[in-house]
C-alpha cells in the first residue's frame, strides 16, 4: 500500500546548482619581502611529519574503484585523487590541474595538467591518464556520468592539457566533476593516485596504507593509515551513528544516509515470493539488532511525498513459499560485511537460498550471461541532493539497463518538471515514479542508516567535504 503525503512546503535545497555557479580557483601569489625576525615569528609552526592513524572500516574485495556504500567512499578516496574536490561551503580546488577554464569562443573546457606529475610508484601522470579516468568514468552506469555525458562532445589531449569539447555551455560543469567516482586512474591497477597506497593487507584484520611519496596534493604529514576490519581495539577515526556520545573523540556529520533495497530484474517472478523473500530479510535485519532502520520510500521517509508500507507475512508462510524457490540472490560487493551473518541466517532458516557477492564492474557480465532475478544493493546518497536526482540516480544504477520504455519516459517527464519551477508538479511525478516502481515489483526499499563520522581528538585539520568523506591531505597527530 502507498499512501501520499500532504504536498510540503518547498523546503528543497538545490545545493549544487543554487549555491555553486562556476567557480574559478584562483592561484595567489605572495612574495616574501624582507622582515624582521620578531615578525617572522607570527607564523603558526607547522605539524611535525610522522606516525599513523587507524580507521575502521569495511573490508573491500578488492582495490578496484566502488563507493556505493559509506565505508567504501573512505576507503578508496585515501588511494585514488579525485579530479576536483568539493567543500561544504561549496569551494572547489583540486592538486592535479594547474588552471582550468571554459573558452567561450570554441565551446571547450580546458584542463591544463600540473608539471611533472606521477603514481604511487613513480611513472608519470599525464594528460592522457586525465583523458583515459575521464572516457572511463563517463562510459560507467552512474547517473552523474550520464548527466555529464550529456554535455560533453568530443576529449582530446594536447601536450599537457585535456580538451574537452562542449555540446552546450554550463557553468556548474566543475562542480560535476567533484563527483567521488571521478578519479584519476592509472593504467596498472597496482599504482595508484591518492595520498596513499597500498602496502600490506591481511585478510581479515587489516590494510596497511603508506604515504604516496608523488602525491600530486604534497606529502601527506602522516607516514600511515592503518585500516582495521575487527573490533579488537577503539581506531583514531571509525562511522557510527549520529549522536552517539564517545569521550576524546569529535563528531563530524556525515550528511549523507545509505539504502539497502531489493531488486527483481526478471518479470517472471510472482508476486508472493517477492513478498516472501521481501519478509525474510526483514527478519534478518531484526536478527542482528536491526543495524538498519526501516524505510519505507525509496529515498528517505522524511522528505517522499509518499509513504510506502509493502506487507509481510508470517515466518510459516514464508518457509512455506521460499522452500522450494531455489533462489539465487545476488548482492553487490559493498554489502559483503553482511556475508558472514546472512549466510548463518538462511542456514538457521533452513531454506535453499543461495548468495553470490559480486563487484558491480561484474554485475553487467552476470545479466548478459545468466538470468539474474533477485538482486540486493546498496546506494549512499547527500542528503543536501534534490529528492528528484536521488530518484532519477536510483533508475539509473538499480536497473543494469533493464529499463522499458515507460520509465524511459517518466525520467523525461521529470526531467521536464524540474524546471518548471513548481514543486507541486516535482512532487507529484517523483510521487507517480514511486508508486510505479513499488506496484511493478521492481525495486523494494528495505533499510536506512545514516553515519556520523567520529575521530579521536589527537588527529587534527581533518575536514569533510561535501560528500562526507574525510579530507587526510593536511591531517596530522597533535602534539600533547
Amino acid at each position: 500500500m502507498i499512501k501520499r503525503k500532504l504536498p510540503a512546503q518547498p523546503v528543497w535545497i538545490r545545493t549544487l546548482e543554487n549555491k555553486l555557479s562556476a567557480q574559478k580557483m584562483k592561484t595567489i601569489y605572495f612574495k616574501v619581502l624582507t622582515l624582521p625576525l620578531a615578525c617572522l615569528l607570527v607564523f603558526a609552526i607547522k605539524p611535525d611529519y610522522g606516525g599513523q592513524i587507524s580507521i575502521k572500516l569495511n573490508e573491500p574485495t578488492s582495490f578496484t574503484l566502488n563507493t556505493a556504500n559509506y565505508s567504501n567512499l573512505i576507503l578508496y578516496s585515501l588511494i585514488y585523487e579525485n579530479f576536483f574536490y568539493l567543500k561544504k561551503n561549496g569551494a572547489m580546488f583540486t592538486h592535479i590541474f594547474k588552471d582550468y577554464h571554459v573558452d567561450a569562443g570554441s565551446k571547450t573546457l580546458i584542463l591544463t595538467v600540473k608539471d611533472n606529475l606521477s603514481f604511487s610508484n613513480g611513472k608519470p601522470l599525464t594528460a592522457k591518464n586525465i583523458q583515459l579516468s575521464l572516457r572511463m568514468f563517463l562510459a560507467s552506469n552512474l547517473f552523474a556520468a550520464s548527466q555529464l555525458n550529456k554535455l560533453i562532445k568530443n576529449i582530446r589531449v594536447a601536450a599537457n592539457q585535456v580538451l574537452i569539447e562542449l555540446l552546450a555551455d554550463n557553468p556548474d560543469i566543475i562542480a560535476m566533476m567533484t563527483v567521488p567516482e571521478l578519479v584519476v586512474l592509472a593504467e596498472n591497477e597496482q599504482s595508484f593516485s591518492g595520498p596513499f597506497y597500498p602496502d600490506q593487507w591481511e585478510k581479515n584484520k587489516l590494510l596497511t596504507l603508506k604515504a604516496n611519496p608523488f602525491y600530486a596534493g604534497g606529502r601527506t604529514y602522516l607516514d600511515a593509515v592503518k585500516i582495521t576490519f575487527t573490533d579488537e581495539s577503539i581506531p583514531d577515526v571509525f562511522l557510527s551513528s549520529p549522536k552517539a556520545f564517545k569521550t576524546n573523540f569529535q563528531e563530524f556529520d556525515s550528511g549523507i544516509y545509505q539504502n539497502v533495497y531489493l531488486c527483481f530484474l526478471q518479470g517472471d517472478v510472482g508476486q508472493n515470493t517477492k513478498i516472501a523473500l521481501y519478509t525474510l530479510l526483514k527478519k534478518f535485519n531484526e536478527t542482528t539488532g536491526s543495524k538498519y532502520s526501516e524505510l519505507h520510500t525509496l529515498t528517505s521517509d522524511e522528505e517522499s511525498p509518499v509513504s510506502i508500507q509493502i506487507k509481510t507475512i508470517s515466518r510459516q508462510r514464508t518457509a512455506s513459499i521460499l522452500k522450494s524457490s531455489d533462489i539465487k540472490l545476488y548482492i553487490l560487493a559493498s554489502l559483503s560485511y553482511l556475508e558472514k551473518d546472512l549466510t548463518a541466517f538462511l542456514k538457521n532458516s533452513n531454506l535453499k537460498i543461495e548468495t553470490l557477492f559480486i563487484d558491480d564492474s561484474q554485475m553487467m557480465n552476470f545479466l548478459n550471461s545468466t538470468a539474474v532475478k533477485y538482486v540486493l544493493i546498496d546506494k549512499i546518497f547527500q542528503i543536501k541532493v534534490p529528492v528528484e536526482e536521488k530518484i532519477s540516480r536510483i533508475l539509473k544504477e538499480s536497473s543494469f539497463n533493464q529499463f522499458n520504455v515507460k520509465y524511459l519516459r517518466m525520467l523525461g517527464e521529470l526531467n521536464e518538471v524540474k524546471y518548471s519551477n513548481s514543486q507541486e508538479l516535482l512532487m507529484e511525478q517523483v510521487a507517480r515514479i514511486s508508486e510505479a516502481i513499488i506496484n511493478d515489483g521492481f525495486i523494494f526499499p528495505l533499510f536506512q542508516k545514516k553515519y556520523s563520522l567520529y575521530v579521536r581528538n589527537a588527529c587534527q585539520a581533518m575536514e569533510v567535504d561535501y560528500y562526507g568523506r574525510p579530507l587526510f591531505q593536511k591531517a596530522h597527530i597533535g602534539h600533547d
